[in-house]
């Protein structure tokens, strides 16, 4: 019988997200052996059976259900096309970053309950590598997370150091530490733009612009955007905008498309798409986090709009830390980035042999996983993407 994977934390609607679900679901397979499922409200049905998830027939909002699988069990169970609560195995975690003060709002209690429910019942809890903390706000459901899980994977020091200083030396929790575990998705390239003098990527983040400290702060970003889309000009290519999630990222590209009336604006796709169309770039700059990630994975030299300690440490990751900028402090600097980025070899062939690296973590993460579970490991098998 194929196990059961429940993914949490993951939706079809921020393109980051559907990257990690397409990521999970696709190590789940290939590295477990095993089938990932989603919650029932998470998705079209089309959407879910597209990325190979099946579908959990419960609502972590109102609680799960393990009573209903033993009610479809005999001649009946294998006609119906759902998965039980009393049929998962594992429960993998892929929004751990949720947790942190930056979403104190969220009923963040709700799910730390039903992971402890989970795991009162003995089924195992990963949560795969996210920017953990910092939890001043958040630290009773968090802790109670953190606890109810066998493994939590930090995407980084700092956040490798919010989860100790959490919970401390918690019996039967493992800290460790893995790279993004979307490096290795593939994108597709039906939408990939034709340039034939090649093409640089604007990505904006509409979160950028709220976190400013002022108006002058907000001005200065968008700013940043027009004058690197004019350099880009400068060196010959073309400028694409990518709407990497949302109205309020459109809206941005609207006002540097006014400036830069040129400006090829690219909206409504998938992850794995906008993954595609970042991989033939010759330069991205972005404050998009798995924007930087389908770019940078695939050694397109990039721009690192860091608003948080994920980004520092992401440029740290990809040996490429002289690209980070501040995204409200335009000037100079925006040239001599984007200079250096198109006009040299050197970032590019850095960021290829460290992508390699990184994927390598990846693969010993789940071959740790797999050995946690006691389930089969091929770790040889090269993190894909879903066709199509």
């Amino acid at each position: 019988m194929t196990m059961k994977v429940l993914v949490t934390g993951g939706n079809f609607l921020n393109q980051g997200a559907y990257l990690m679900l397409v990521a999970a679901g696709v190590g789940i397979r290939q590295h477990l052996g095993a089938q990932p499922v989603i919650p029932v409200r998470f998705g079209t049905q089309r959407q879910k059976a597209w990325i190979g998830y099946d579908t959990l027939l419960a609502e972590e909002r109102v609680g799960f259900f393990p009573r209903l699988g033993r009610a479809v069990e005999g001649s009946w169970r294998d006609r119906l096309p759902f998965v039980t609560a009393s049929e998962v195995d594992a429960v993998f975690d892929i929004t751990g970053f949720a947790f942190g003060d930056q979403w104190a709002d969220a009923p963040l209690m709700r799910r730390a309950r039903n992971y402890e429910m989970w795991a009162s019942r003995g089924i195992p809890i990963y949560m795969l590598p996210q920017a953990f903390g910092p939890f001043e706000l958040t630290a009773k459901p968090a802790k109670r997370a953190v606890q109810s899980s066998r493994i939590v994977y930090a995407r980084d020091v700092d956040s490798y150091e919010h989860v100790r200083n959490l919970v401390g030396e918690a019996e039967g929790v493992k800290i460790g530490t893995s790279p993004d575990f979307t490096i290795g998705v593939e994108g597709t390239l039906n939408a990939v733009p034709s340039h034939d003098s090649g093409f640089g990527v604007i990505v904006p983040n509409w979160n950028i612009m709220k976190r400013a400290a002022s108006v002058a702060h907000a001005s200065g970003y968008l700013n940043w955007l027009v004058e690197a889309s004019l350099v880009m000009q400068q060196h010959g290519l073309s400028v694409v905008g990518l709407c990497h999630e949302g109205r309020r990222d459109r809206e941005i590209l609207d006002k540097i498309r006014s400036q830069v009336p040129a400006m090829e604006v690219l909206d409504g796709l998938n992850g794995q798409e906008l993954k595609g169309v970042l991989g033939a770039a010759s330069v991205v700059v972005s404050g998009r986090y798995h924007a930087l990630v389908s770019a940078l994975s695939q050694g397109v030299p990039s721009i690192l709009h860091g608003w948080s300690h994920k980004y520092r440490w992401l440029a740290e990751d990809f040996d490429c830390k002289e690209f980070v900028a501040d995204p409200y402090s335009p000037g100079e600097i925006v040239g001599d980035l984007i200079a250096r980025a198109v006009d040299s070899e050197s970032p590019r062939e850095r960021i290829v042999i460290a992508t390699d690296k990184l994927k390598a973590r990846n693969l010993a993460m789940w071959s740790e996983i797999a050995s946690d579970l006691g389930w089969r490991s091929q770790t040889g098998t090269v993190l894909g993407g879903i066709g199509g």
